[in-house]
């Protein structure tokens, strides 16, 4: 399977608040490392260095409050964020988890206060979007994955994930995904909506305010109750912001 380097594949399951993910703990490793901040817990397995601590900390604590306030989340309980090094027993934790390996996945949510991630290069930003995640779960949990488009746009929009649109070539060419497409599933290999999620919620920001942006997390995406409009006119609503931002024409 393709290697998706930035691409994070999350995916929420056994939704609980009084679930805290111990099944992780449960099984023998050689090599487990705690670590407790002010907002997150820390769990290194298979020897995962410690040294990359100081910058998940540092980029998740920055951004805490800001996310948090963003998205209308009065208190969130500690989260314990879990890293991996060895990627075989990350998938066999996934697969414990969720009865499936994502291969090329590098982090999903397990509950709105566990976060497992494999060890990468960009380990800081995957937890800060997978905390992005695990916020948008206290405004709604049932919002995990349903839909996937808009529970990944919420993710990469407050994780600052921006591509710029004229760098992506089916865009530049005037070809915009539709939210059908945008939905489809992770292991179909479609993978769009990481290149256009940051663009999808900016225009719904920019045109709908903040505060409808959140309430669009609380109605699972209900675009017509939220928006008062329909897919197809936020299809177009959304092409026409990003042609007349970045492109300068209609």
């Amino acid at each position: 399977m393709k290697e998706f380097g930035s691409f994070f594949f999350l995916i929420l399951t056994l939704i609980s608040t009084g679930c805290s993910g111990n099944n992780a703990d449960d099984r023998n490793n050689e090599s487990i490392y705690r670590f407790e901040g002010e907002h997150f817990s820390y769990i290194l397995y298979d020897g995962a260095p410690q040294s990359i601590l100081s910058s998940v900390q540092s980029t998740l604590e920055e951004n805490f409050s800001r996310i948090i306030n963003d998205l209308e989340v009065a208190s969130m309980n500690r989260v314990t964020i879990r890293i991996w090094k060895d990627e075989t027993d990350f998938l066999d934790t996934m697969f414990h988890d969720l009865g499936v390996r994502y291969y090329g996945a590098s982090g999903y949510v397990y509950s709105s206060n566990d976060i497992r991630i494999l060890y990468r290069n960009n380990t800081p930003q995957i937890a800060l979007h997978e905390f992005c995640h695990a916020a948008s779960l206290v405004v709604n949990n049932r919002f995990g994955n349903r839909p996937r488009w808009f529970w990944e746009a919420v993710a990469i929009y407050e994780a600052g994930e921006y591509k710029d649109p004229k760098t992506i070539s089916y865009l530049a060419a005037g070809n915009f995904p539709a939210i059908e497409e945008l939905n489809s599933n992770f292991n179909e290999g479609n993978y769009k909506i990481y290149d256009v999620g940051y663009l999808l919620s900016e225009y719904i920001v920019h045109d709908f305010g903040k505060e409808t942006f959140v309430n669009l997390i609380r109605s699972n995406a209900n675009i017509e109750e939220t928006l008062g409009i329909s897919t197809p006119q936020l299809e177009s609503g959304w092409k026409s912001f990003v042609m007349n931002k970045y492109f300068y024409k209609l």
